[in-house]
């Protein structure tokens, strides 16, 4: 096996084992917060605020 493959298999085997394919998991508090503020919560205001 040349180093160049075996630098490229050592990569991409670091990389799988490090991914979070859904990002960091958040705390319930975290969540919470969520749906108070942020685009969603700025939506609804903004549709209520036009009748």
């Amino acid at each position: 096996m040349t180093s160049s493959k075996n630098r490229r298999e050592s990569a991409w085997k670091s990389r799988k084992e490090n991914q979070q394919p859904h990002g960091a998991i958040k705390s319930l508090a975290e969540l919470s917060d969520e749906g108070t503020s942020g685009v969603a919560g700025y939506q609804h205001q903004h549709l209520h605020n036009k009748d």
